[in-house]
């Protein structure tokens, strides 16, 4: 059943118009994050004057905000959303409106979940949700529209609180009060009002639309923290405050600097870096015997290469410059002392928990390339791999897409022989017949990564001979016209950092996470415009998130038939 519950949806919304998107594959690997650009690199600008309103949306929550979403419905911990199909990914994302693909195993779980939650809600948290204690037609009114007003992130209307109400019937429930609040709380999580946010808008003629003001609060809400609105963001909703761009900049950054905020900003840098494939990617003992020898071996490890990224990501984002260079250059990391120990840093006075660990000037390490999650997931089960680190770092963070090789090329690299790195066997493999173009683009880059093995261990010899960690960004030049070489990942990452490429596709990727869509055509203006904003006005990056909800595409909308992913 393609997207059967976002018909289900319109009709219950009365609506259309609302874009949908094809079928995506969910693998991992695939789907760079940078990959088709509104603009790509040597484009002319855009001349932008003005924003298009952007396209009329249902946006399926992912599981991710549907497990927020009922944990803060219900105040419950340890709710169990894994039956729940896992969100496919587009260019790396798992919220874009273009990967929504309800069939029946979606249904079914949604149900079943739903059935579970009522069941806990009242024997948990009855009291909390249940606003009156006097049982009667009353009290279930009252129950239905405060706890509606919650689940919807809207008040309801009188049809839907009269239907709602009808599930305490006595006929119904036998006259057990609590029976029609489980009915009522799981009709409610099987709505399409509940399972997809709306950002419909009201009529503002002319073909536009307005978002209301309980849609900004939940698009505020879920852009920073990925769960339904709070009730300072329900009550500025409700007294008309959000229509207002005042009271929208004041909110999210209340929301920005509040804990769920930071989460979410490191949630965005996870999915962006492609950091998902550090948990698919299967590494060989014999080929990394000091990963499988350390403290609770790889898991421990993987696990201490998330804090470390997360922990560095919000000190950067929040607590440090702010500054986009920062995140190439910071001249420190974060770790536990079995990280630190993997990575040879100095662990004296490091223990159990994560904290903060400074580099020395001559250290190898230092920013998002030297991150453990980066190089663990781009690496081979036996070695590194300058072409998957090449290749991220193309697409992701300068936004150049590299087609993938043709179905018929065999992509396998057998180990290398003694005195034969990995990087010369790249080269033997891809210096000649097609797979060159292709090669050069990723692979140079790569190359700069060398001195980290597959598993983000530093190392000075691959395969017994020294390592040969100098690269080239091939197809780019400097502001003089130079060559962007580099020697090691440290080079890289300060040739990266300074690259007005890198800035506007960091800007892109953040419009594509927010706003669940790629800005081409007629929308790619509002993200053009961000990025001028963005580099021209030399922000830092809290001030980048809030600039994209001030946007007048923001809150404005028009009809659209189709949106391509």
């Amino acid at each position: 059943m393609r997207n059967g519950l976002v018909c289900a949806a319109l009709a219950a919304l009365g609506c259309t118009g609302v874009i949908a998107g094809p079928d995506v594959d969910s693998s991992m690997p695939a789907s760079p994050a940078g990959s088709t650009p509104p603009i790509a690199s040597g484009e002319a600008p855009l001349d932008c004057t003005e924003e298009a309103p952007s396209p009329r949306l249902l946006r399926q929550l992912t599981r991710a905000e549907y497990t927020n979403t009922v944990v803060d419905l219900f105040g419950l911990d340890d709710v169990d959303t894994t039956s729940i199909p896992p969100d496919r990914s587009i260019r790396g994302f798992t919220n874009n409106v273009g990967a929504g693909f309800v069939d029946e195993a979606h249904l079914d779980a949604y149900a079943s979940v739903g059935a579970e939650l009522a069941q806990r809600a009242i024997a948990e948290a009855y009291a909390g949700l249940v606003p009156c204690s006097t049982a009667d037609a009353t009290c279930a009114a009252v129950f239905v529209e405060s706890f509606g007003l919650r689940a919807f992130r809207r008040p309801l209307n009188e049809a839907e609180k009269a239907r709602y109400t009808a599930l305490f019937d006595p006929s119904i429930t036998g006259g057990q009060f609590d029976k029609g609040v489980e009915l009522t709380i799981r009709s409610l999580l099987i709505s399409p009002s509940f399972l997809f946010r709306t950002e419909l808008g009201s009529d503002a003629g002319q073909g536009l639309f307005t978002l209301t003001p309980y849609e900004i609060a939940t698009a505020l809400s879920y852009t920073f923290w990925r769960t339904m609105p709070d009730a300072t963001l329900l009550g500025a909703a409700a007294s008309g405050a959000l229509a207002s761009g005042t009271e929208i900049e004041a909110q999210a950054r209340r929301l920005l600097t509040d804990p769920r905020g930071r989460e979410t900003a490191a949630h965005f840098f996870y999915e962006w870096l492609e950091s998902p494939r550090a948990y698919v990617a299967s590494k060989d003992e014999a080929s990394f015997p000091q990963l499988f020898a350390q403290p609770g071996g790889v898991d421990a490890i993987r696990d201490a290469m998330r804090e470390e990224q997360d922990a560095f990501i919000t000190h950067v984002v929040f607590d440090s410059t702010r500054r986009f260079e920062e995140l190439f250059s910071a001249g420190y990391t974060f770790a536990n002392a079995t990280l630190a120990d993997y990575y040879g840093l100095a662990s004296a006075g490091l223990g159990a928990v994560t904290q903060k660990v400074e580099l020395g000037a001559d250290s190898p390490r230092g920013g998002l390339l030297t991150l453990g999650m980066f190089l663990f997931g781009h690496g081979r089960t036996t070695a590194s791999s300058p072409t998957q680190r090449g290749h991220m770092i193309r697409a992701n963070l300068l936004c150049e897409d590299i087609p993938p090789p043709p179905p018929n090329v065999d992509t396998a690299v057998t180990p290398a022989e003694p005195g034969n790195t990995t990087r010369q066997q790249i080269i033997a493999l891809t210096s000649q017949g097609g797979c060159m173009s292709c090669h050069a683009l990723q692979d140079p880059i790569g190359f700069g990564l060398e001195a980290f093995d597959g598993a983000g261990a530093f190392r000075t010899t691959d395969n017994g001979e020294l390592v040969d960690a100098t690269g080239v960004i091939n197809g780019m030049t400097g502001p003089q016209g130079e060559e962007l070489s580099f020697n090691g990942a440290r080079e890289l990452s300060a040739v990266i950092a300074k690259l007005p490429q890198a800035r506007d596709c960091f800007t892109t990727n953040y419009y594509r996470f927010a706003r669940g869509y790629d800005a081409t055509g007629e929308d790619a203006c509002a993200v053009e415009k961000l990025r001028r904003d963005f580099s021209g006005g030399d922000l830092e990056i809290p001030e980048l998130f809030v600039r994209l909800v001030l946007q007048d595409s923001f809150t404005a909308r028009r009809s659209a038939e189709v949106l391509e992913p």
